[in-house]
């Protein structure tokens, strides 16, 4: 093969590695991950510079997230490449209005317009942006245009209106058109998670129908996501001027009023919102309201500590329930907690809402030795339904889960940190499907969301993107989740029997203590699967919590759990997949650490953190293959201070401590590692 044919080839197949990278980016961007697709838009740039879709990429995700100087920066540098690119002025356009350069605006979308005459949405933009400056009849004259190319462009349709009704041009009904019209426009907006023009819409609604409850009810919305709480409790409060029963109103101003640490007013809204939305809560909170109120807060009872052999390893038995003629629940949602009641009464809320009676679901918090104890905050909106434990001392969060889990009577349970919640249909979709199902199946998990401190949405869960709508018992199960977990505590619920069978959870692992129990579920059991989004779990983004996180991961004992986890479970994995499974899990988490945890100790100067958790990699996978990308990381800039102290270390060895001949026995590759 000639050398210009090898050169062809090399590049064909880079080309190939670049497209294949630009559709992981796009795929990111859609789903919102806007952290991993900026990632992939980047190393893109590190192989390409002047790739023009990942600079398109990466300069409308750079203006997603509020970094314009970025934004245009990059727009400019695919605009010198490809001078006739429609989208990139269009892009540009779209920039410069959103920081109110309108004429740099106007001159982008008439370059745009130049180059593509056809296109409703340049004319629709150019409109508004023409409207904004207050030139009334070009703008009209623009949004005409707009809709004689696409006569069903809501978005120019509602900004024609919106023009004429500002030179008083509209009819009243004709204003109730275009308000509902706004209104629709500014829900699509909303959905893009295009917030600040999506209240803009809902605000234009209310102008042209003062009485519009929707648009409040949506504006009120926006403006919660947005983070201003005051203007979105004004909002709400319009809402219950026209319509006083509306309950889920009632749960918004709740969680406003937790946000904003009014516990009394977060109370009593969410007490006024579940006694509107359920009927089951308001029977049970009136026949509650008579009877005396709890002066000692309940202790938890002594439990036995046992253990369940599974295979080769211990693990913390759950006991069967005791004989009764009490019937059982479908239900048991069991909620630990300690101290925080930052997101305590929005959790109950969500499950308070699907109660339908405690034949159906039984609720417990149990509270890890909370001081002050939480008990009066879970009465207060619990009372008469929740039944509520406080451990005499900290048991840790897998002695915690294990204690509510043996209290618990139900036939499914389903564990729901203090700081998430379910979307409501979570318990009433999730029978439909278990009651009938088989009694292989020993598990099952919806799709979730994850959202931030602040309840605003981030990510799909990684579980959509694995199965999307494959409704059902999941095949090979197994074999995938015994590599990574891409589940979260509030979408999971497990079998009471499945826990009776194989125990509970393992206290050593700490927060990987999940991870393991789904991979003993899923060697002994089958594991149903819910599409739907039906949970929240919480990633709390704040810098405190970023803080903490960064000082677990400096110490390194992630790392170590992360390598437990692996060996106990190559303890009880099936003969025939056992190989396969912890190969694919070295090798992934030996990755998923040098590629995602180094750099926290890094970051900080930790060099021993650093070296501690390269140690745990190590012990994880010690492969040549693993060994190789140790080294190759190593060269990366990021990692030059530890390549520092590597050497300094080195150098350090006092010269009698090494031989002058050092023996040298040619063996195999190793491939299994040592614990």
């Amino acid at each position: 093969m000639s050398e210009s044919a090898v050169n062809t080839n090399n590049k064909i197949i880079k080309m190939a590695t670049i497209t294949e990278s630009l559709q992981i980016a796009s795929k990111h961007h859609r789903a919102n991950d806007l952290t991993k697709a900026e990632q992939v838009y980047r190393q893109i740039l590190e192989k390409q510079p002047n790739h023009p879709e990942a600079l398109y990429g990466l300069g409308i995700l750079s203006q997603q997230v509020g970094k314009f100087q970025n934004a245009e920066q990059l727009l400019n540098a695919l605009l010198q490449i490809q001078p006739n690119s429609v989208k990139g002025w269009f892009s540009l356009g779209n920039l410069h209005q959103a920081q109110s350069q309108l004429p740099a605006a106007v001159e982008a979308y008439q370059q745009a317009i130049a180059l593509q005459t056809d296109s409703a949405p340049l004319y629709n933009n150019l409109g508004y942006t023409l409207q904004l400056q207050g030139k009334w009849e070009e703008a009209v004259a623009c949004y005409q245009k707009a809709l004689e190319l696409q006569p069903n462009c809501t978005e120019a349709e509602a900004n024609l209106g919106n023009a004429l009704h500002a030179q008083g041009k509209l009819s009243c009904q004709q204003q109730a058109q275009y308000a509902a019209l706004n209104n629709q426009l500014g829900r699509s907006r909303q959905q893009a998670k295009d917030l600040k023009n999506a209240v803009a819409c809902y605000r234009t609604a209310i102008a042209l129908q003062p009485d519009f409850l929707d648009a409040y009810y949506n504006l009120g919305v926006a403006l919660q996501e947005q983070g201003d709480l005051e203007e979105a409790l004004v909002s709400y409060q319009k809402v219950l001027e026209l319509n006083p029963d509306n309950g889920e109103i009632y749960l918004k101003l709740g969680k406003i009023y937790q946000d904003q640490k009014k516990l009394s007013e977060a109370i009593s809204a969410y007490q006024q919102g579940l006694k509107l939305i359920n009927p089951h809560y308001l029977k049970a909170f009136v026949a509650d309201a008579g009877t005396e109120k709890a002066e000692e807060v309940p202790i938890t009872p002594e439990l036995p500590q046992e253990e369940v052999i599974v295979r080769n390893y211990k693990f913390p038995k759950i006991p069967a329930v005791a004989a009764s003629e009490k019937k059982r629940p479908f239900w048991s949602v069991v909620i630990p907690a300690y101290k925080r009641t930052d997101y305590l009464l929005e959790c109950l809320a969500s499950v308070l809402a699907q109660w339908t009676g405690e034949e159906e679901m039984e609720i417990l918090v149990m509270d890890n030795a909370s001081t002050p104890p939480l008990f009066d905050l879970v009465n207060a909106i619990g009372r008469g339904i929740v039944s509520y434990y406080r451990n005499s001392q900290n048991i840790g969060l897998a002695g915690n889960h294990n204690t509510g889990i043996i209290l618990s009577r139900g036939q499914w349970i389903h564990i729901l940190h203090d700081d998430d919640y379910v979307l409501p249909g979570f318990y009433s979709q999730l029978k439909e499907s278990l009651e009938n199902c088989s009694d292989s199946v020993g598990a099952a998990f919806t799709g979730f969301d994850n959202i931030n401190e602040k309840g605003v949405f981030l990510s799909k869960g990684d579980i959509f993107y694995w199965y999307g709508e494959n409704r059902g018992i999941i095949q090979n199960w197994l074999l995938q989740i015994g590599v990574t977990n891409p589940l979260r505590p509030s979408a999971i619920v497990i079998r009471r029997q499945t826990y009776e069978k194989i125990g509970g959870y393992c206290s050593e692992l700490s927060d990987l203590n999940g991870w393991e129990l789904c991979k003993r579920i899923a060697t002994f059991y089958d594991c149903w699967y819910e599409p739907k989004i039906l949970a929240c779990y919480r990633l709390d983004t704040s810098l405190y919590a970023q803080k903490m996180s960064n000082e677990l991961f400096a110490t390194g004992n992630h790392a170590v759990f992360l390598r437990r986890a692996i060996e106990i479970t190559e303890s009880y994995l099936p003969a025939d997949l056992c190989t396969e499974i912890t190969t694919n899990a070295r090798s992934y988490n030996f990755e998923y650490l040098l590629e995602n945890r180094v750099i926290f100790p890094l970051m900080s100067g930790n060099m021993t953190g650093a070296l501690r958790i390269l140690q745990e990699a190590l012990k994880i996978d010690r492969s040549p293959e693993a060994v190789a990308k140790l080294f190759a990381w190593l060269t990366k800039d990021e990692a030059a201070p530890l390549r520092n102290e590597i050497a300094a270390k080195l150098l350090a060895i006092p010269q009698e401590n090494i031989p002058d001949n050092i023996p040298i026995e040619l063996k195999s590759p190793q491939t299994a590692i040592a614990p």
